[in-house]
Formats: structure tokens, C-alpha cells, sequence
């Protein structure tokens, strides 16, 4: 198991969407994948299509995004939009050199495509992932290793 915690502007987008029963499949499918990370960590990232997380290579960190569709082995039935990504961030805890995710935010990248990511990437590093170490002292996000 690895420890996956939820940086609060997830959480703002998640618990919501988790108690409108409109939303309530699309809920499920998101928990689905933020379980897999749980349970297998980094064993589900990769390039492949069907890899449930992928590499955000925008990212100076060692940022990875959750993706709904195309279907997953966790989401397989979804193949329409919305087409959600989660991105999260790997830190270490300093004080026991334990490796953790955070899953930052969530968000719809279907009318953006890939264009979506560079505000988000932005957003992550120069916002979130300060906030977050400012609240964790402990907490220090993995820089991602160049080739």
C-alpha cells in the first residue's frame, strides 16, 4: 500500500461531485483509480494507452496524472467524456524517507486536449506543491530525473 493524501483543492472538487448523485458514476470511476494508486503505487504508471497514470512531463517534479478515459483496467466503461485528469505529485517524508502521493487537483481536459496541462503544471508547481510543504515541513517534493 502507499500513502495517497489529497491536497485540499482536490478535495474542494471531490467530496462535491461524490455527494451529487448526477455525478455519482464518474465519482466512482475517480475513486477507482485513486485506489489503484493506493493499492499498486507506481506499478500503474506508464506510457502505454491503456496505462491507468502517465507521466506529466511538463513537470520540473515527478508529476504523474490519474486518467479516466481512455478506459483503464480500473475504468473500463469509460469511454465518453468527460475526460478527467488527476494530477499528483510523489514526496518524501523526510523524517522517515517514506515516499507518498499527493493528488493535487482534478480537472476535464476534453475541449483543451494537451493544452490543458501547461496552466495546470504551473498552477501545481508554483502554488500547490509550496503550499502543501509549507503545511508539511516534513514533506519534500521528488524532483523528476532527467535523461
Amino acid at each position: 500500500m502507499v500513502r495517497v493524501e489529497f491536497h485540499p483543492e482536490f478535495t474542494s472538487q471531490y467530496v462535491p461531485m461524490c455527494a451529487d448523485s448526477e455525478h455519482m458514476e464518474l465519482a466512482g470511476e475517480i475513486t477507482q483509480l485513486l485506489d489503484a494508486l493506493e493499492r499498486h503505487g507506481h506499478d500503474i504508471e506508464g506510457e502505454a494507452p491503456d496505462d491507468p497514470s502517465h507521466p506529466i512531463v511538463a513537470s520540473r517534479l515527478a508529476t504523474f496524472a490519474l486518467r479516466r478515459t481512455p478506459p483503464t483496467n480500473f475504468t473500463p466503461h469509460a469511454r465518453t467524456p468527460p475526460v478527467i485528469r488527476i494530477p499528483y505529485v510523489w514526496f518524501v517524508d523526510i523524517t522517515t524517507n517514506d515516499e507518498l502521493a499527493v493528488i493535487m487537483l482534478m480537472g476535464d481536459k476534453a475541449e483543451l486536449k494537451n493544452h490543458w496541462y501547461p496552466a495546470k503544471v504551473k498552477h501545481i508547481e508554483d502554488v500547490l506543491v509550496p503550499g502543501w510543504e509549507r503545511n508539511h515541513p516534513t514533506h519534500r517534493a521528488v524532483v523528476r530525473r532527467t535523461r
